[in-house]
């Protein structure tokens, strides 16, 4: 009876520790979204050193690489192409790995310049994906 005891003390001790961390990892989860974070100067001016102007109001609202049954999001890789390409993305494994080896890959991407509407554009593995705010 004591050695059920010392199990079941055991097991509870295990499930809390695991409640505590479950819980500390969900307050600490930071949610991302790709909108710019335009710095400013002491006047309040939006510094444009921050990168290609232009493209800082560039919001990337969904992109998705792979094949109808297998994708990953790639939207943090795609903002950091947009910035330092000024708008080309070179479609390709490098955006977030492989998720269907030896398959045909695409990415589509949904956008929007500032206040416009959304685009949808799409390209496929190996061929360069390139974003307009022109209108």
């Amino acid at each position: 009876m004591q050695f059920a005891t010392r199990h079941i003390v055991r097991i509870a001790a295990a499930l809390a520790l695991t409640a505590a961390a479950t819980s500390a990892y969900a307050q600490d989860e930071r949610r991302f979204d790709d909108r710019p974070r335009p710095s400013m100067d002491d006047r309040g001016d939006r510094d444009e050193r921050r990168g290609p102007p232009g493209w800082a109001r560039v919001r990337v609202e969904e992109a998705r690489y792979g094949t109808r049954r297998s994708t990953c999001d790639a939207r943090r890789s795609v903002r950091d192409e947009i910035e330092r390409n000024r708008g080309a993305i070179l479609v390709g494994n490098q955006l977030c790995g492989d998720p269907a080896r030896g398959a045909q890959k695409i990415l589509s991407v949904t956008y929007r310049c500032g206040h416009s509407e959304s685009v949808r554009i799409v390209a496929r593995e190996n061929e360069t994906l390139r974003l307009s705010c022109r209108r």
